[in-house]
């Protein structure tokens, strides 16, 4: 993975002594022959607001220490323009089954090109595989532009993610959801119908890649009628979680599969 955390900077554009409106964001990455040398990440506007990645890493951590909850880091993605930072938390755990708990999380995410909004997000994560399981018309979500309109930006997610301490309603609405994936069976039949109806906008590579994992693991369990919506539910976000190679897709279609698959548990 490229180091999310080297030295950042915006410089002006020009060509041939004629200076350009836009900026380049810049960021600054050790070569194995030249050394360090600064590498453009990104073309923005003169009133782009670059927020380096690790000032989100050390509000996370401060919030995490403000917390009444015990918080230890998860995960890190950083594909050199995109970055997000996740934490989770080791203190409460809800029961989804017997010996299936889900625990809260956090997440900040950044970018230096101007792809993604700078944000706050709670989210949730199943322990026993410690899958990651995005969602936002579930869980608490605040985005701020790159721009003059979100300087202060650290108070304000500060406050706001007091939050975090006041999840409870929050997590128990999704485990109700969750708790009635247990109780939905999953045969050939309703695989396909999620594909038409909740999942068709999954590209065909990725859905090959989650329907193979779910039945490679659930295959007699499928003949004999024991497998459910968790089961499935838990292939999507096994497969995006733990992806070898991931991607910024990959975290947005975790949000997806959630949303569309809790919103179907209505």
């Amino acid at each position: 993975m490229i180091h999310p955390y080297g030295d950042i900077r915006k410089v002006p554009l020009d060509y041939q002594g004629i200076t350009s409106s836009a900026y380049a964001v810049q960021r600054q990455e050790l070569d194995n022959r030249r050394g360090l040398e600064w590498k453009e990440c990104g073309i923005v506007g003169s009133n782009y607001l670059l927020v380096p990645n690790l000032e989100v890493k050390e509000l996370a951590d401060e919030i995490a220490t403000e917390s009444a909850l015990t918080w230890e880091p998860m995960k890190t993605f950083f594909n050199g323009k995109q970055f997000a930072y996740f934490m989770q938390c080791k203190s409460d755990t809800t029961e989804i089954a017997k010996d299936d708990d889900i625990a809260l999380g956090m997440a900040f995410w950044n970018s230096y090109d101007g792809s993604t909004a700078l944000q706050f997000r709670t989210f949730l994560v199943r322990l026993v595989c410690t899958n990651g399981m995005i969602t936002k018309d579930f869980m608490n979500l605040m985005k701020f532009k790159h721009n003059k309109t979100s300087e202060g930006y650290d108070k304000q997610i500060i406050n706001a993610a007091k939050v975090v301490d006041n999840c409870g309603d929050n997590i128990e609405t999704v485990a109700k959801r969750m708790r009635m994936m247990v109780e939905t069976p999953v045969d050939l039949n309703e695989l396909a119908y999620m594909r038409n109806n909740h999942l068709g906008h999954i590209p065909v590579t990725l859905w090959g890649k989650i329907s193979t994992h779910f039945l490679q693991k659930h295959d007699s369990d499928i003949l004999d009628g024991d497998v459910n919506m968790w089961d499935f539910y838990n292939s999507c976000t096994d497969v995006l979680w733990h992806d070898e190679k991931p991607t910024m897709a990959s975290l947005e279609h975790n949000q997806v599969i959630t949303d569309r698959l809790l919103g179907a548990m209505a």
